[in-house]
């Protein structure tokens, strides 16, 4: 009697032993490698900059730590936030959410961007020239400078951003892609100023006349010097 009960449970084990064995192999089998993550979110990074900076192998899906792989990511002075998913069979999605650059600037190591929050980014290729604006006279050792800066240059209305090419730090001014030259003074009623720096252009804009000054240090008595 012991005998013919214990065949069932021997062959229930062997099943399950088996069922066990082909459920590690297949999971370890290149069904589920992969050398590749799929990117989503870039803007300025490209894929191949970032699949250099992982250089991620033949890795098993099974085996990568995706919350390694994040941490890992938000070390890149380019990446602000990071979330990495699986998806069946063999594939590692990776969102990632990028500083914004809102100006460049030059270093003693050449030219550096500025981010939204007063940051440092090195630029991602050599040679690239992006359209955005130059800051002058910028002391790059002062985090309060930087941060007002970026807070500056972020008020910049949409309108605006496409006109405006340099923000002198020293003369706290901006100056047009047309060098018109736009004295802001200190760094107060900032959205005042902006809202009448655009009525300005576009006023002038009607009337074809070319400034060669505008001077807004007091919002409320505006100066306009002509050529």
């Amino acid at each position: 009697m012991t005998g013919e009960l214990a065949s069932p449970k021997n062959a229930l084990y062997v099943l399950v032993l088996a069922l066990v064995i082909a459920l590690y192999l297949f999971a370890n089998s290149s069904f589920f490698e992969t050398d590749k993550i799929e990117w989503t979110g870039l803007a300025y990074l490209k894929p191949e900059h970032m699949d250099l900076y992982v250089n991620l192998p033949v890795t098993n899906v099974w085996r990568i730590d995706t919350r390694e792989l994040v941490a890992y990511l938000m070390e890149h002075p380019w990446v602000e936030t990071a979330k990495a998913t699986w998806r069946w069979p063999n594939h590692v999605l990776v969102t990632v959410t990028e500083r914004t650059p809102l100006a460049q600037t030059s270093s003693a190591g050449g030219w550096v961007l500025l981010d939204q929050d007063g940051g440092i980014l090195p630029p991602l290729e050599v040679g690239v020239v992006y359209a955005l604006p130059i800051v002058t006279n910028l002391d790059l050792a002062s985090h309060e400078q930087l941060v007002a800066t970026a807070r500056l240059i972020g008020m910049i209305p949409a309108s605006l951003r496409e006109s405006i090419s340099e923000w002198n730090v020293a003369s706290r001014s901006f100056v047009t892609r047309d060098g018109v030259e736009i004295l802001m003074g200190q760094p107060v009623d900032l959205e005042e100023k902006f809202i009448l720096l655009q009525q300005i252009l576009e006023d002038l804009n009607r009337r074809r006349e070319h400034a060669r000054r505008i001077d807004l240090r007091v919002p409320k008595s505006p100066v306009i010097s002509y050529l």
